[in-house]
C-alpha cells in the first residue's frame, strides 16, 4: 500500500488541481496522481473567458491581473471574427476581452498551487487498474492507493472512466476529433489580432485561428459522426490561407466530447469531472471552465458529505443540474439549429445570428449570459 487518502485525485489537469485545491484547504489529505511530468503538452486553444477568470480569482486567489503578472495569460482581444467559408459574416467587439493561455504554462501553475495548498502531488505515475467501488487504484509502478472517495479527472481519454460501467455507445456518438497546428506568428501568411471562427466548411464543426504571443494556434474540430474528409477540409483551409504545402507540416489531433456529458457522472465513491464526464460546452468546445467549476462542485460535495456524514453525489448533482447542465442543454440546441440551418440558408444563417446580436452572443459565451434565450445568467 503506497497510500491511504481522504482523496484521490487521478489526473493534475484543471479540473484535478481545483478539487485538489480547496479539499487540501480545507484539511483532507489528497493525493494527485497523474502520468505526465509537469509542465508537459496540453493541445488546446487556451481561450479563457469571463466567467473562467471570476472561477480563478475565488479557488486560486488570482485575478486577472495576477494571471498576466505571471505570464499565464499571453493574448487578450476584445475583437472577435465570425466568418462562414470565404464569407465574412462579422467583426465584432465584446464587452469583456478573450484572453488566452499556453495550457503547458496553465496546469502546471494551478498544480502548483494546489501543492502550496497541502496536495501530495505524483506525476509519472500511470494509473493502469481502477477499483471504483472501494476508490482504489493501481499505478504501472505497483503502488496502490486509496481513499475515502476517488475523482476521475484525468481528460477525455479517462483510465479511471474505462473501468466504470458507463454507456459506452452514446459516449462514443458525440464523440469529436479535432487536429492542431502552432505556427510562429512570422510564419504565418497574415497578422492574426483576433480569435476567427471559420463556419460551413464542416456539418457539425469549425475551424479556429487563434492569437498568441509569439504564435497563431489553428485547428479543426467537428463530430465524428457527421464528418468526412476531415484532414483533407483542414488542409485545404490552411491552404486558402496562404500555407504552402501543409500536408508537411506536424499535426497533432485528439478527441473531444462534443455533447456527451454523462447527466449522472457518479459511480458510488468514484466520480467523474471535466472532460472525463463530457463536461465541455457542445457548440464551441469550451472545456476549461467547465473542468474548474465541475472540479469546485466536487470537490466541495465531498467535503459537505464527509463532514454531513451524507452521500456527496446528491450536492454534486444539484448544482451540476442547477447551473451547468441548461448551459449544455440549449448550447446544444443552438449548436444543431444552427448547423441544420446552414444546409438551407448557407451563410445567412449564421449572418442573422451573429450579425443582428455580436455583443450578446459574446456575452453569452462569456458567461454573462445565458444560452438559454440570452437571458442573464446567474453563476453561484
Amino acid at each position: 500500500m503506497s497510500g491511504k487518502y481522504d482523496v484521490i485525485i487521478a489526473g493534475g489537469g484543471p479540473a484535478g488541481s481545483t478539487s485538489a485545491c480547496i479539499l487540501a484547504q480545507k484539511g483532507y489529505k489528497v493525493a494527485i496522481i497523474d502520468k505526465a511530468k509537469f509542465p508537459r503538452k496540453k493541445l488546446c486553444g487556451g481561450l479563457i473567458t469571463y466567467k473562467t477568470t471570476k472561477i480563478l480569482e475565488k479557488i486560486f486567489n488570482c485575478d486577472v491581473d495576477c494571471l498576466r503578472d505571471q505570464g499565464i495569460i499571453n493574448f487578450e482581444s476584445a475583437e472577435y471574427s465570425i466568418n462562414y467559408r470565404d464569407h465574412k459574416i462579422r467583426d465584432a467587439a465584446s464587452t469583456i476581452p478573450f484572453r488566452f493561455v499556453d495550457r503547458v504554462d496553465f496546469d502546471y501553475f494551478l498544480l502548483q498551487k494546489a501543492a502550496n495548498a497541502g496536495a501530495h502531488i505524483f506525476t509519472e505515475e500511470e494509473i493502469i487498474a481502477c477499483n471504483y467501488k472501494d476508490a482504489e487504484i493501481k499505478t504501472k509502478s505497483n503502488r496502490i492507493y486509496k481513499g475515502k472517495y476517488l475523482i476521475g479527472a484525468d481528460g477525455v481519454n479517462s483510465t479511471i472512466r474505462k473501468f466504470l460501467p458507463y454507456d459506452k455507445e452514446k459516449w462514443k456518438a458525440n464523440m469529436a476529433s479535432t487536429i492542431e497546428i502552432i505556427f510562429d506568428a512570422k510564419d504565418y501568411p497574415r497578422e492574426v489580432t483576433k480569435p476567427e471562427l471559420y463556419i460551413g466548411h464542416l456539418r457539425a464543426g469549425y475551424i479556429w485561428v487563434f492569437p498568441a504571443k509569439g504564435k497563431v494556434v489553428t485547428g479543426i474540430g467537428a463530430l465524428n459522426r457527421c464528418t468526412t474528409n476531415f484532414k483533407r477540409t483542414y488542409m485545404d483551409f490552411l491552404k486558402s490561407q496562404g500555407i504552402a504545402n501543409p500536408e508537411s507540416i506536424p499535426m497533432k489531433g485528439y478527441p473531444l466530447p462534443y455533447g456527451n456529458y454523462m447527466k449522472n457522472p457518479c459511480f458510488g465513491r468514484t466520480i467523474l469531472a471535466g472532460d472525463a464526464a463530457g463536461i465541455v460546452e457542445p457548440l464551441f468546445g469550451e472545456g476549461i471552465f467547465y473542468a474548474l467549476q465541475t472540479g469546485r462542485y466536487l470537490a466541495e460535495s465531498i467535503a459537505r458529505g464527509i463532514m454531513e456524514n451524507k452521500n456527496p453525489e446528491q450536492f454534486y448533482l444539484e448544482r451540476l443540474n442547477k447551473y451547468v447542465f441548461p448551459e449544455l442543454q440549449y448550447s446544444n440546441r443552438l449548436r444543431w439549429t444552427l448547423f441544420y440551418s446552414q444546409r438551407l440558408l448557407k451563410h445567412m444563417s449564421f449572418k442573422i445570428a451573429f450579425k443582428s446580436m455580436p455583443k450578446l452572443l459574446a456575452d453569452m459565451v462569456h458567461g454573462v449570459r445565458s444560452y438559454k434565450f440570452l437571458l442573464k445568467k446567474e453563476w453561484d
